[in-house]
């Protein structure tokens, strides 16, 4: 009985390492990918320095790329007044 447990737990594992190992392809394509876009963000970041807790450029790009990727996107929650 406790070969068949023990059989039955390394198929398991086995198939969690292989779909793991998948996962883990699939995200470096994606990152891989995307390398050049966060690389064009990054300079343009430091191009348009903003000062802390307010960085309405920087959130405004970033709130319009995750709602091209079909994201709900809240924007001025925490916006600091002058």
């Amino acid at each position: 009985m406790k070969k068949i447990v023990l059989l039955l737990f390394s198929i398991a594992s086995l198939q969690a390492f292989a779909q793991s190992r998948d996962l883990k392809t699939l995200a470096a394509k994606k990152a891989d990918s995307m390398f050049k876009q966060t690389v064009a963000w990054r300079r343009d970041f430091h191009e348009h320095p903003e000062l802390g807790n307010r960085e309405v450029r920087t959130a405004g790009i970033v709130a319009d790329y995750l709602k091209s990727l079909g994201m709900d996107v809240k924007t001025s929650i925490a916006m600091c007044e002058s």
